[in-house]
């Protein structure tokens, strides 16, 4: 085989991810492009592990969505990000025996650098935020203080969930089946004094919004029934209680409250923020219901910015949920240090356009983020009380038909797969598992397959390359070519990317059928490949001697008087003899051909009820009952 019809995916992916990143093909002018398109996606903790091809599959998909948006002439805003705090990650710091600041660093790098850049995602670098950095939690400190203006943050005793092993407080929503969401303890109660975010005073209205917005629909009845309003006597009643907002640990956003014994309970001014977690090798859990921030004399005391006198800081840490209740509203601003969002980028940017994620955060951190945006909204910083116009929510990959867990040992890391096979096969395979948003199960034997297809293609398009026709096909051929496009338009526009990719194969042993290509048939068809396999297009779009971006191209567009397909005239025979005529399709089956047949007044007479002993069917020409 010559070299040129090699496809050598290290070289393609590593050349064409370079050159991206070179000529900032991903980056978006948020303040002057025209037509803004927010494609959003969740984004991860960065555990020691990396990540698995669970976030892969969720990645990709969102990913081939903004690619296909950007081909119709959409800007599109991909960002990514690190939510670094919390209780996940210190637990792996506490396994690991090293301090949470180092090992978060070391796996956003390895994150970033060795995963994320390489799966082919058109991800806005120059957006990236990180929760732990004290130029994004200043921020998360500044939301907090809006609240207790607000009367909304309240310090109060109350029984609450304790979680032994993790030694701290947990919200209601992190106690699944009486147990630790994080660890799977047995929860306990114990009487403290916390604070709590009053989220029970939006219950209706966060019910309410529901019925509008465009959202799966498990997604949706799983918020209500957390909500749970019910009507008893009369009374209306919620399931739904204050959000926990207090964490005894140290990996968090400091609460930027004072106490002072004159001036009592007092925000931290905003222009002292951020309150800085303050460094130190004692960052374990206590279990004594105190942070081990009470345990730092230079933190805990300070001056009361009322009174001037001796006070002492709150020690405990806000929940990292709340980092990441609001990380979509600073992605477009993470540029600006002194307002926690644009005013004029967030009006033109925001409500996000599509959303993609996760069905296991539907209460949590969606039901989270749509109270913090409708009080950001009602105390007039943001002119929008819903932050996510669409969301979908992705299904669940599975390995061997169990679902993929740490404790079953049946995770699979990408890493391996792409070295060998390459990004663009395994994007294009997690897509063709199954149903987006249902999963499928992932299988060494299904990526090679893959694998080979794509194989085709490129030596298909290296072979055909130089001589294709600049005429249009023939007309069978453009109705097929127009008949594929619009398929996999309507297919990408619902997520049905597993039925988009079945299409461009069925399309491919078309186009491989025949002995000479027109220019418009191989081109249309690297176009529609692209959002799925975006070096290797990139590549044979080169190789093809255009400039600029296949990224940057428009798709496809379907011509739809092509659409319909032509009549054919069946005899249709009772015993050989012809007794009338249908109209069918060209391609109908059998089936199709006697359902059409039968309901005719012809056939239903001659036939009277009598027994069909066999059928013969010649497409196109006639179908014979032979009674």
């Amino acid at each position: 085989m010559p070299p040129s019809f090699t496809y050598d995916h290290r070289a393609i992916e590593a050349r064409w991810q370079s050159i991206w990143q070179q000529t900032q093909l991903h980056e978006v002018d948020l303040a002057t492009t025209a037509q803004p398109f927010y494609n959003l996606m969740m984004f991860p903790y960065p555990s020691a592990e990396g990540l698995h091809v669970g976030n892969v599959y969720a990645f990709t998909g969102a990913d081939i969505y903004g690619r296909f948006m950007a081909m119709q002439g959409k800007a599109v805003f991909e960002p990514m990000g690190f939510d670094a705090f919390g209780i996940h990650s210190e637990n792996f710091a506490i396994k690991q025996g090293v301090h949470p600041r180092e090992l978060t660093a070391r796996n956003v790098k390895r994150f970033r650098e060795t995963q994320l850049q390489r799966i082919g995602n058109r991800f806005c670098w120059n957006h990236e935020i990180q929760t732990t950095e004290p130029a994004y939690y200043k921020w998360t400190q500044w939301i907090f203080l809006q609240l207790f203006k607000a009367g909304l943050a309240v310090r109060k005793k109350a029984a609450v969930n304790w979680c032994p092993s993790c030694k701290t407080v947990l919200a209601d929503e992190q106690v699944i089946g009486g147990e630790c969401e994080r660890c799977n303890t047995i929860v306990i109660q114990r009487e403290l004094e916390q604070w709590f975010f009053k989220i029970t005073q939006y219950a209706q209205r966060l019910l309410d919004n529901l019925e509008r917005l465009d959202w799966s629909e498990k997604v949706k009845t799983a918020q209500r029934n957390w909500i749970g309003r019910d009507e008893i006597d009369g009374t209306v009643q919620y399931h739904l209680r204050d959000w926990l907002i207090s964490r005894q640990r140290y990996w968090g956003p400091p609460i930027p409250i004072i106490y002072c014994s004159r001036c009592g309970t007092v925000p931290v001014p905003e222009e002292q923020l951020p309150v800085q977690l303050p460094e130190t090798e004692n960052w374990l859990p206590q279990g004594t219901g105190n942070s081990p921030l009470a345990d730092i004399p230079e933190f805990v005391n300070t001056i009361c910015p009322g009174c001037g006198g001796a006070a002492r800081r709150e020690t405990d840490v806000s929940d990292n949920f709340l980092d990441s209740a609001w990380y979509f509203l600073r992605y477009p601003s993470s540029d600006r240090s002194d307002v926690p969002f644009d005013g004029a980028i967030t009006a033109k940017w925001l409500p996000v356009d599509m959303y993609i994620g996760g069905a296991e955060h539907s209460v949590l951190h969606l039901l989270y983020s749509r109270f913090i945006t409708m009080v950001l909204h009602d105390l007039g910083h943001i002119p929008f009380e819903e932050p996510f116009e669409r969301f979908r929510a992705h299904g669940l990959l599975t390995k061997q038909g169990a679902k993929m867990s740490k404790s079953k040992g049946n995770v699979v890391n990408p890493d391996g797969y792409i070295e060998e096979y390459g990004a663009d096969t395994l994007r294009t395979y997690l897509m063709f598992l199954g149903p987006y948003d249902q999963g499928g199960d992932f299988c060494d034997r299904g990526i090679a397959g893959m694998r080979r297809f794509l194989d085709r293609v490129y030596q298909w398009v290296s072979k055909h390359k130089t001589s294709l026709q600049p005429n249009p096909p023939d007309l069978a051929s453009q109705r097929r070519l127009h008949q594929t496009i619009h398929k996999i338009s309507e297919d990408m526009q619902s997520l049905k990317y597993n039925t988009a990719i079945a299409a461009l194969m069925s399309y491919f042993n078309v186009l491989q059928s025949k002995s000479s290509i027109a220019e418009v048939e191989l081109k249309s068809y690297l176009l529609m490949l692209a959002p799925f396999a975006p070096h290797v297009t990139e590549e044979l779009w080169q190789q093809l001697g255009e400039s600029g971006s296949i990224h940057q191209q428009t798709f496809p567009q379907f011509e739809p008087e092509l659409l319909i397909i032509e009549q054919v005239t069946v005899a249709v025979q009772i015993n050989g003899r012809t007794r009338t005529t249908i109209t069918v399709s060209p391609e109908a089956s059998q089936q199709e051909a006697m359902a059409i047949a039968k309901q005719t007044k012809a056939v239903q007479w001659y036939l009277k009820n009598q027994e069909v002993q066999r059928v013969v069917y010649v497409p196109g020409r006639v179908i014979n009952f032979v009674i």
